[in-house]
Order: C-alpha cells, then sequence, then structure tokens
C-alpha cells in the first residue's frame, strides 16, 4: 500500500469535482461507484501536463493527452476488478513512474560503479538506520551484477533523533577527502550499534587516514554544507525516512529487495537499448 506520506508528495488536494463524463475515456463496464470512485480520485491528482490544474481539469480542457492515460489507466484497473485502494495505488505508481523525475546534484557526492552509467541510483541513507546496513549490501549487490552500466551515488541525510547520525557523516566526508569514503561508510555501517565520536577516529585510524587532516576537516563549514544541501535535496523531493533511493530520478517505490531492485534496473536497461 502507498504510504500516506508518498500519496501527499505524488497528490495535490484540490476541489472535488462534480460526477461526470470524462472526454476521450471510455467508462464502458464501470458501475456509478466506481466511476464516482475514479473521479474523486482523478480530482484531487495534478495534472502531469499543468500541476496547477487537477487531472479531471485537464481532461475536460480536451488540453493533456497524459491527463486522459491515466484516466484510461484507471479505468482498465476498475474492469479488472480491482478494488478502489487497489485503483488508487495503481494510478499513483503510474504517475510516479511515468511523470515524476528528480534531478540531484551529484557533484561532491561519493559514488562507485560503472563509470559511464546507463543507470544511476541516488541513495539517501543515515549511518545509524539499521535498515540503510542492509540497503548498502544489496545496493553492492546490484552494482556487482551490473559493473559496466550502474552507479550508486550516496546521499547524506542524518535523522536527528540519532545522536551519532550526523557526526558519522561528518566523519565519512572526511573519510572522502582523503578517498576513503566507501571504507569508512562500510566501517561505520558494520559498527552502527556502537558509535561514539572516539570511535569514529579509530576508524580513520584503522584505515590509515591522515588524523590531524581527519579532525581539523570534522569541523570544517564546507562539510557541514554539504551535508545541509543532500538534506534539502531530500525535504525538497519528500523524503521523511531513509533509505529512499531514486534509479535515473524515479523515486522506487517496490519493495528494496534485490530481486525487485535488479528487475528494475534490467527493465530500465531493456528501454535504453
Amino acid at each position: 500500500m502507498v504510504s500516506t506520506g508518498l500519496l501527499s508528495f505524488t497528490i495535490l488536494l484540490l476541489s472535488s469535482p462534480n460526477i461526470g463524463e470524462l472526454p476521450g475515456v471510455d467508462l464502458k463496464g464501470l458501475d456509478q461507484t466506481e466511476i464516482s470512485s475514479l473521479v474523486s480520485l482523478l480530482g484531487q491528482g495534478a495534472c502531469p501536463c499543468d500541476p496547477k490544474l487537477s487531472i479531471v481539469q485537464c481532461i475536460k480542457g480536451k488540453n493533456c493527452e497524459n491527463a486522459v492515460k491515466l484516466a484510461v489507466y484507471g479505468a482498465a484497473k476498475f474492469r479488472e476488478g480491482l478494488s478502489t485502494d487497489q485503483v488508487s495505488e495503481a494510478v499513483i505508481r503510474k504517475y510516479i513512474e511515468d511523470y515524476v523525475r528528480y534531478q540531484f546534484d551529484v557533484s561532491t557526492s561519493p559514488r562507485k560503479g560503472a563509470k559511464n552509467p546507463r543507470v544511476t541510483i541516488v541513495e539517501f541513507a543515515d549511518f545509524e538506520c539499521p535498515h540503510c546496513a542492509l540497503m548498502g549490501d544489496i545496493l553492492d549487490q546490484v552494482v556487482k551484477k551490473y559493473p559496466s552500466d550502474v552507479a550508486i551515488v550516496f546521499k547524506q541525510f542524518p535523522l536527528p533523533h540519532h545522536t551519532y547520525a550526523l557526526a558519522a557523516s561528518r566523519a565519512a566526508i572526511a573519510a572522502q577527502r582523503q578517498g576513503k569514503f566507501w571504507e569508512m561508510h562500510d566501517l561505520i555501517f558494520a559498527n552502527q550499534t556502537k558509535l561514539s565520536n572516539d570511535r569514529l577516529t579509530e576508524f580513520a585510524k584503522e584505515l590509515g587516514l591522515d588524523l590531524a587532516r581527519f579532525k581539523s576537516d570534522l569541523t570544517d563549514k564546507k562539510i557541514e554544507d554539504q551535508i545541509r544541501r543532500d538534506r534539502q535535496e531530500a525535504i525538497t523531493a519528500k523524503i521523511s525516512g531513509t533509505p529512499a533511493i531514486y534509479v535515473n530520478g524515479r523515486m522506487f517505490i517496490e519493495d528494496k529487495t534485490p530481486d525487485k531492485i535488479n528487475a528494475y534496473v534490467e527493465r530500465l536497461l531493456k528501454e535504453k537499448k
């Protein structure tokens, strides 16, 4: 089921329309309740062509083919026997898949994988988030499976309720400056339940970093600014929790399992061919 946060991300609440015909949309086979539900849903969704209008308004204005496609898709789902909630979820997923894209500044972000990727996965993560530790392992598997096609970009999103998440982000970027981001990334996640400022310094020593430089970098305002920029991008993308991943700018809303991610990457690679 799509979360409330995801729903608010993709759907702009506008005034509900009157029940009526949808020009260009075949409603044959739908009963009045299903038509009412479909029109209500489309009346709340922002039009792909003009987000100031609802999908219904664009359909009735006959000025957006993509709005009609969403309505046709929703009607088809009702004819398949799906419930109102299932149709709502399906339409929202299609909306995200087809019309929602994000561009992130990756110029200073650590990355690994293909040098010239056809698929780029941007991950927003918190170093004290247990699910993020698992996601790191999953994305490693994806890169190993597609070494010439997939790149992973890491974005910092330390959550305020985690005691050492921000300090860990600083330490990881300080290590990045000495070419050891991913090594520090792995050490932090492997010890995420036992973090402390002293432990982060021990990790730097274990990695053979220049400790004087490392400690100086921890308080560098540019590192704080980098974390702030990553966090602002996450907020703009309506991310409320971690891990969050975007594949070629598309928010990945399926279960974050190796099979699901690999299948999605396969699909994008076939599309690019």
